[in-house]
């Protein structure tokens, strides 16, 4: 059994689009984001995903995003708190409904992209609070350790799942390094990260400095990075043998 769990963001394909690896992906982590209309994805994507989730006993969950399919939800955007929460329960309701008409349950929730970032604003993560606890209060909330979106969520009474981004670096803000148009990574590099969280509780940036990020839950990916199956199978060897 692993001692961390491989989650993956996924079922970003929409309509003719095809976004990731999710066939390739999916069947080496345990726990799946699947997109949920707004910066990728579709109904029949949706039900799909998790359709194949299921079938290698993965676990589903929401991967809710700012309505920004043109930049794949990585742009700010300016939105009042009472906005965002309806955003949130639209998504966590469509998304919820879709998986659990494949016989699965919606088990937790991730923010995508800059949305993520912009749960630093107590009171955006308030409303993400909201929003999860009109829906399903029992659904995890997905987010990193220290900050304010796991604080609301531990004082809310929301399950936390702690988190460390595997694929991607770090910022000496501690920052997630995003781009539009993702690259191959050299899966060295992400075991390479991986062992430093597990041997010492933290990584080193990419500004040189040290980000001490505990002891996650869980260990994250991306299915459209190009190579993200060689990235799934070095992860997942590398966590079973950990032993």
């Amino acid at each position: 059994m692993l001692t961390f769990g491989i989650n993956c963001d996924c079922g970003e394909s929409y309509g003719r689009l095809t976004v990731g690896q999710d066939e390739k992906v999916v069947p080496l982590v345990t726990s799946a984001n699947i997109a949920c209309g707004f910066h990728g994805g579709d109904p029949t994507t949706i039900r799909k995903t998790a359709r194949l989730a299921r079938a290698h006993g993965v676990a589903c969950g929401a991967h809710p995003s700012l309505p920004d399919l043109m930049g794949f939800g990585r742009r700010e955007m300016n939105i009042a708190p009472a906005e965002f929460a309806d955003l949130i329960v639209y998504q966590l309701g469509a998304v919820k409904a879709l998986i659990e008409a494949e016989g699965a349950a919606c088990e937790h929730v991730k923010p995508h992209g800059v949305m993520y970032a912009m749960l630093d604003r107590d009171d955006l993560a308030e409303a993400f609070a909201d929003a999860i606890l009109a829906v399903d209060p029992a659904m995890a909330w997905i987010c990193a350790d220290a900050g304010p979106a796991a604080a609301v969520a531990r004082r809310r009474g929301i399950r936390v799942i702690t988190e460390f981004t595997a694929d991607r670096a770090y910022d000496g803000d501690g920052r997630l390094v995003i781009t539009r148009n993702p690259e191959p990574v050299d899966p060295a590099f992400v075991v390479g990260q991986l062992r430093q969280v597990v041997e010492t509780g933290g990584v080193t940036t990419n500004a040189g400095t040290r980000l001490e990020v505990g002891r996650p839950d869980i260990f994250c990916m991306h299915s459209d990075t190009p190579n993200s199956p060689e990235i799934a199978a070095a992860v997942r060897g590398y966590l079973e043998s950990l032993g």
